[in-house]
């Protein structure tokens, strides 16, 4: 039996350092700590996170969430709307929602403040607060992903015991595209679980029904992470069910593609080759491998447009999985900037930056407008 109990916490809003390059949010907000989902491969399990050990057994409702929201939303002139990225060290969906409406009661102050939002769930209980997400989509921006990573029911139940069927989650990814078309519809292909999910026909079968249900971007990851805690619990799972379908030996191949278990991400080779099936399989099916995002009106807009140009251009060979990180981390110091582009410019203190190289300049030279009259009230 999972049980619940309340916490109180002293903060609920995480600001990132650096913004996202896949969600593209700056905040982060967990409705809850731990998650009966129990997924097997959740990366949330690993000590890097600080949660609790019986993580899908007992569930922290934080109690005073929307009270912390609202404090911090109503207090702060210097914090700026910018994406909140629902769940990440849970489901904000997961069935505890249903008794306390803890991310129902977010969402209100969310949309209150205009606070654009994007939401990874496997759950569709996300269809009981599609009214609000609705009507945040029309005043700023919403993003809904569902995390699909087989279409075959038995083995998600193997990997995700307690979250709703694949079949579910395609139905409702339809149902929002067709009725909410405001929202932005996706999935998360991710993690793709080497062995288990990774043939031509489960792959071809995620992005192929995804198309299919109205999904609009799919965001594919081959491999997954295997790290301290969160490896011992997901590597016994695995070998009890390599033993199970009688190819233990299935076990071992496994563990080759991560060095035999001493490597936290799966092997450069193996990740090139995946990949590039799930390239051509998105270009055959017409569906994008990136989010839209979301622009603020304010002297962030230029940057971040600019940002999401280097972005693109970063992720030079998705073939081999490699990225220029020149380009890469031009684009996140400049979404950081307390100042437009074009205000720099203005002031010389553009060609200051110390990541600007004359190759960058160039490409971000469209970018560079008259600073926005907005600035100074917004400056920190």
């Amino acid at each position: 039996m999972v049980k619940y109990e309340s916490k109180s916490m002293k903060s609920i809003l995480n600001q990132l350092k650096y913004i996202d390059s896949w969600f593209w949010c700056r905040y982060t907000l967990n409705p809850y700590q731990g998650c009966e989902h129990a997924c097997i491969y959740c990366d949330a399990r690993s000590e890097r996170y600080y949660l609790h050990k019986d993580f899908e057994d007992k569930i922290y409702f934080k109690e005073n969430a929307t009270h912390l929201l609202d404090r911090k939303l109503k207090n702060s002139r210097t914090f700026l709307p910018d994406v909140v990225s629902l769940g990440g060290t849970c489901d904000s969906y997961q069935p505890a929602e249903e008794k306390f409406q803890n991310t129902r009661k977010i969402l209100k102050i969310l949309l209150k403040y205009k606070f654009p939002i994007n939401i990874s769930t496997k759950n569709i209980l996300i269809k009981k607060d599609l009214d609000i997400i609705h009507q945040i989509a029309e005043e700023t921006w919403a993003t809904i992903a569902f995390t699909i990573t087989t279409t075959d029911s038995d083995l998600a139940n193997f990997l995700e015991p307690h979250a709703s069927p694949p079949d579910e989650r395609l139905e409702t990814i339809k149902f929002i595209s067709e009725n909410f078309p405001k929202i932005h519809i996706g999935v998360n292909f991710m993690p793709i679980v080497p062995i288990l999910e990774d043939t031509p026909e489960n792959l071809n079968s995620v992005i192929e029904k995804s198309k299919e249900a109205g999904a609009e971007f799919i965001l594919c990851s081959p491999g997954m992470t295997l790290r301290d805690s969160q490896a011992k619990v997901f590597l016994h799972h695995l070998k009890k069910y390599f033993k199970n379908i009688s190819k233990p030996e299935l076990y071992d191949t496994f563990l080759k593609l991560y060095g035999l278990g001493a490597s936290q991400e799966v092997n450069r080779e193996y990740f090139a080759k995946k990949i590039k099936e799930i390239t051509k399989l998105c270009q055959k099916y017409k569906i994008n491998t990136r989010v839209q995002r979301w622009y603020p009106s304010d002297f962030r807009n230029s940057n971040y447009k600019a940002a999401e140009k280097l972005f693109s251009l970063s992720y030079e060979n998705p073939i081999t999985g490699r990225i220029n990180k020149d380009l890469y981390w031009a684009a996140m110091h400049i979404q950081n900037l307390p100042r437009s582009l074009g205000s720099l410019e203005a002031s010389g203190d553009l060609n200051k930056l110390k990541y600007l190289t004359s190759k960058i300049r160039k490409i971000i030279n469209p970018y560079i407008k008259t600073p926005n009259t907005m600035e100074k009230y917004f400056k920190k």
